[in-house]
């Protein structure tokens, strides 16, 4: 759904137009549930946290000023409810992890690229699973819905300098992940 398909379609809910928005939810019904799951970890959690976020968004349309992109507003209500059950979950949720600073042996991963592309996104869905809930969902951001450091800040309320450092030390220990997880794959067959 293109930038006007989408402005359209939120003026026909402002409108009353209640059928307009389920051509929202069907454009962005996947990125809200990939962030409620690498955020939730749990599938069953990330559908009900999905729908409430589509409840949520269809409540507040109406506050929507398009001073940002639908999907970047829409991120921003995903990753807030998020937030809230996981702290209703855990009560208290540490957003920065320190991860042991180390030299990366670039040697260890030539393996990754012989490797098929199946097995390749399971070591990459292994590594992004090991990752602190916050770490996980601005990686996917970045690097799968491809969103700007600004428009990350923007969902996540984080500085560009905050995400960046994410970005690094969430790289660092995938990397440590999938060497670990291709040495003992490597071991086990020999």
């Amino acid at each position: 759904m293109d930038v006007q398909e989408v402005k359209y379609c939120i003026e026909r809910v402002k409108g009353g137009d209640t059928d307009a928005f389920g051509s929202l939810v069907n454009a962005h019904k996947d990125m809200v549930f990939t962030v409620c799951l690498r955020m939730l970890t749990s599938e069953a959690d990330a559908e009900e946290a999905a729908q409430d976020v589509f409840v949520k968004a269809f409540r507040s349309i109406g506050s929507f000023q398009a001073k940002a992109k639908f999907s970047t507003w829409l991120y921003r209500i995903t990753y807030n409810h998020c937030i809230s059950v996981i702290r209703k979950k855990v009560k208290m949720i540490d957003l920065v992890e320190e991860i042991p600073e180390g030299k990366v042996d670039e040697g260890e991963m030539n393996g990754l690229e012989s490797i098929s592309a199946e097995e390749r996104s399971k070591y990459l869905k292994l590594a992004i699973e090991s990752l602190a809930e916050t770490d996980a969902v601005v990686v996917t951001l970045f690097y799968y819905d491809e969103l700007s450091l600004e428009e990350i800040a923007g969902v996540t309320g984080l500085s560009s300098s905050n995400i960046r450092i994410k970005l690094h030390r969430s790289r660092k220990l995938m990397y440590q992940v999938i060497c670990k997880n291709l040495k003992s794959e490597v071991s086990s067959i020999q």
